[in-house]
């Protein structure tokens, strides 16, 4: 009877610890649906109800829609919420999620994401060196921000009307002389996507911003000028070492330099550095002057004193067609691919009287040259770039191009070869400088051979050289210097135009 009981009382006591072990087991094996939220890959909470959360930062950042003007915010780009099941029962409510993200990471707003990808190495205005294949993003809220600022900048160089009629295919057909436009485009690489862009980005919000930044190169703010009763343009631009083409550049209300100015107006005098470069190609026929020669006669039977004219000599007239390729409004390339004879040239004869016995000869004088220069290329040629302020430089002489690569280059003057450079790589490339006996010196930069070596006496209108585009040159040209004492070491540089030769 006791055992019965005892077994009874067992019985009853493993049925009920069978009945609690259960139970505990049917609870513990029923998990949770809950969010994971990760900020940056590290666990920053479990929250219950993901939209909650998203609503939340929606709803609660009206201070950044209202200063970009859109509709949703949206969580920083760092934000995963995962759903998970856990056992775990501690769950955190969305304001102290919400709090935590917004002291660490900034929000995101719908926008888009511009890509520039540079081919050459720029420098911006703030001093930020842009390598080529690393590419620099922009952000906007709308995408025809971007469109619209690039068209700026390409009308800032190539005027608006011209542009517009090259975009709209109504430019003028070229009948006898003229020019048009065969081709626009950027150097650089672009892309532009939709994204959700951080509003810890610099994000524009209007064209007019975009433009000014794609110009300057910078955010900053740039350098204004209050015009000055009786100022010009030119005046302006030379006293804030810029060319005029840059001050016309910054300055787009101005069509021309020989606009009338208001006194007091503010003027834009800050140096451009564009974040990209605009580049077109022309096709410009233009009809020259072609100087005529001049024939010196000596006449043994008339004093020495006796000079006439016996034929009156004529400028001619040839008609050129140039290939001009221009990269930010500078020309980097000049071609002449065509030339024509449109009035022939009639050289002047001078009989001059000589006591001795002596033939006729011929005296040259090229388009620019004088009865003390001679003119160093043969024609016909295109001065694409004068002595003047360039990107912030003094460019210090003038770039002669449109004769072909390997064309004769001559000695203004006589004179002695004081320096030859063979260094390809040097600024200057192939180069020859020549002593004159007034103190002059003449420089001859971006050769592609020399043909003479230093302390050679060179007569005027010798051959010393060929033209190339060695050194720093984006296309074939010669640049000529000229010094008054020795260059770079105490003499001062002179512009070819106003010293030795008027052009």
């Amino acid at each position: 009877m006791k055992g019965k009981v005892l077994g009874a009382f067992v019985t009853l006591i493993v049925s009920a610890l069978v009945l609690f072990v259960g139970m505990d087991t049917r609870v513990a094996g029923t998990p949770v649906e809950v969010y994971q939220v990760y900020l940056n890959g590290e666990k920053i909470g479990l929250i219950a109800n993901k939209d909650e959360l998203l609503t939340l930062i929606d709803t609660e950042q009206s201070e950044i829609k209202e200063r970009y003007q859109v509709d949703k915010v949206y969580p920083p780009s760092g934000l995963d919420v995962k759903k998970v099941y856990t056992y775990e029962d501690d769950i955190i409510d969305c304001v102290t999620i919400y709090n935590k993200i917004k002291d660490i990471e900034p929000f995101t707003i719908e926008g888009y994401n511009a890509t520039i990808t540079y081919t050459e190495k720029k420098v911006t205005n703030d001093g930020e060196i842009l390598e080529p294949g690393a590419p620099i993003h922009i952000y906007m809220l709308d995408k025809a921000i971007f469109d619209d600022a690039l068209y700026n900048t390409a009308k800032s160089f190539i005027g608006t009307d011209e542009l517009a009629n090259y975009k709209e295919n109504t430019q003028k057909e070229i009948t006898e002389v003229g020019e048009i436009i065969n081709s626009v485009f950027f150097e650089e690489t672009m892309t532009i996507k939709k994204d959700l862009v951080s509003t810890e980005e610099y994000i524009f919000k209007t064209v007019e911003e975009l433009s000014r930044y794609l110009l300057f190169g910078t955010l900053e703010a740039q350098a204004k000028y209050a015009i000055k009763e009786g100022e010009d343009l030119e005046t302006i631009a030379d006293n804030h070492n810029l060319n005029i083409e840059e001050l016309l550049v910054a300055n787009p209300q101005f069509t021309a330099a020989n606009v009338l100015l208001t006194p007091g107006e503010e003027i834009n005098v800050g140096l451009i550095a564009p974040l990209v470069s605009v580049v077109y190609r022309k096709t410009a026929v233009e009809d020259i002057d072609v100087a005529f020669k001049t024939e010196v006669v000596k006449d043994s039977t008339k004093y020495n004193d006796f000079s006439q004219v016996t034929t009156v000599g004529q400028n001619g007239v040839k008609r050129i067609t140039q290939d001009i390729k221009y990269v930010n409004g500078e020309i980097q390339s000049l071609n002449i691919v065509h030339q024509e004879v449109i009035k022939d040239t009639i050289n002047q004869v001078v009989v001059q009287g000589t006591k001795v016995v002596g033939g006729g000869y011929y005296h040259y004088d090229e388009s620019q040259g004088n009865a003390d220069w001679s003119w160093p290329t043969i024609s016909p040629f295109v001065i694409t770039s004068k002595f003047k302020w360039r990107w912030g430089r003094q460019h210090q002489g003038i770039d002669i191009s449109g004769c072909g690569y390997g064309s004769p280059i001559f000695a203004v003057k006589e004179g002695v070869v004081t320096h030859v450079n063979h260094d390809r790589n040097k600024s200057e490339g192939l180069a020859v400088y020549i002593e004159h006996a007034d103190g002059y010196v003449t420089q001859y930069m971006h050769l592609a051979k020399i043909l003479v070596k230093k302390g050679d006496q060179v007569k005027r209108e010798q051959k010393i050289g060929l033209m190339g585009s060695t050194g720093s040159s984006n296309g074939t040209h010669l640049h000529l210097g000229v010094w008054k004492g020795t260059p770079y070491q105490g003499g001062t540089v002179l512009d070819p135009c106003n010293s030795i030769f008027k052009c």
